[in-house]
């Protein structure tokens, strides 16, 4: 049986969710599953979750309220930051 590739397929893994969010909005419920999800993984360079719970929590609530810019100028940060502590294609 062939070994799973969950670490070398992580950065693939979570680009996929936050692409699966920026497409849900604005809908607040199918955002807020799929970052719960996004939430579950671990990042090994930064030592903590992709994705934490408050800042889960403020994009939704953005989102609640009506303001998809702010919310998705929210998401895009994390984005980017998670996007800098790996090079795709890095066989770490």
């Amino acid at each position: 049986m062939p070994r799973r590739r969950e670490g070398r397929d992580l950065p693939e893994i979570v680009m996929r969710l936050f692409a699966e969010a920026r497409a849900q909005f604005p809908d607040p419920r199918a955002v807020n599953r799929t970052l719960l999800e996004l939430s579950r993984f671990y990042d090994p360079v930064s030592g903590g979750v992709i994705l934490e719970h408050a800042t889960r929590r403020r994009i939704v609530e953005l989102l609640e309220k009506g303001q998809t810019e702010e919310a998705s100028r929210a998401l895009e940060e994390r984005f980017e930051e998670y996007s800098r502590s790996f090079k795709p294609g890095d066989e770490k």
